[in-house]
């Protein structure tokens, strides 16, 4: 609008609307009828109308254009106004989804484990480089976690309680290489630890090392604890065999495993704090 105003099509509007006006008052003095004065103020004038009318239309195209834009202004931000709307409801959807797949895997362990004691919790921090080897939870000792307690997401093992506070703990996940557990293949039963190392835990991946000429994992291998240390229960799983590799620093083959839970997503789990 001000772009408009300082046009010089305003500007010969402006001029057109004084003549105009002056034309006006000037045949107001003169008499009717066809005289010398009518036709010579006929003949100054008419072009003047041609051009006022014409400056009519634009100004009445200019305002259904300026009319239009603003209608198009507020449709726009009715329609922002509800993508910000479904994105809300596909968050709070995902969110349902992500709850509902933890809680039915969490009653399907229960039910074969009546031993087990669960204290649901929240990730609320991760390590500060961005690696998923820890995270905070929001439940602590005074919900009945303690250090070595298992951290599962339905049966799949997450990681172990490394410190605890009165209502928060630090868990140390299998991404990180401060973590080996005992372990065993469930297609086999052969026995086996696993860990990881920084290359692979940048990849979400884990491993088991120091296999035999006669290991009988393969691609497709499910790898679960074995209980032997006391500290988890025997068959949580730790994640599926995805290639066997060979190590040249010890000559040996190692398993490369993919965790059962999903680290990097995981925003609510179950810690056992009791189990026989």
């Amino acid at each position: 609008m001000k772009a408009f105003l300082k046009s010089a099509a305003f500007r010969v509007l402006i001029i057109v609307l004084l003549l105009l006006s002056a034309g006006i008052v000037l045949a107001g003095f003169i008499p009717s009828g066809a005289t010398p004065a009518n036709a010579v103020v006929s003949a100054l004038f008419s072009p003047l109308q041609s051009v006022a009318s014409l400056a009519a239309e634009k100004l009445e195209v200019f305002s259904l254009s300026f009319r239009s834009a603003a209608v198009l202004a507020e449709e726009n931000a009715r329609l922002s106004e509800e993508n910000a709307k479904l994105k809300e409801q596909l968050v709070d959807y995902a969110q349902a989804k992500e709850r509902n797949e933890l809680y039915a895997q969490f009653y399907g362990l229960k039910s074969q484990n009546d031993s087990y004691e669960f204290t649901e919790a929240a990730v609320v921090g991760r390590a500060p480089d961005g690696g998923c080897g820890t995270f905070t939870l929001n439940r602590g000792s005074a919900h009945g976690i303690k250090v070595d307690c298992p951290v599962v997401y339905g049966n799949n093992l997450v990681g172990t309680v490394t410190a605890c506070g009165a209502n928060s703990s630090t868990v140390t996940t299998l991404l990180n290489p401060a973590l080996n557990l005992g372990a065993y293949a469930l297609n086999s039963s052969e026995e086996l630890f696993t860990t990881t190392d920084p290359e692979l835990a940048a990849q979400g991946l884990c491993k088991a090392p120091g296999l035999t000429a006669a290991s009988m994992l393969a691609n497709g291998s499910v790898i679960c604890t074995s209980g032997v240390s006391g500290k988890y229960p025997r068959g949580l799983i730790i994640g599926t065999v995805t290639e066997i590799l060979p190590d040249t620093a010890s000559f040996s083959d190692y398993a490369v495993i993919a965790p059962g839970a999903k680290i990097a997503q995981i925003q609510d789990v179950f810690v056992i704090t009791a189990f026989d």
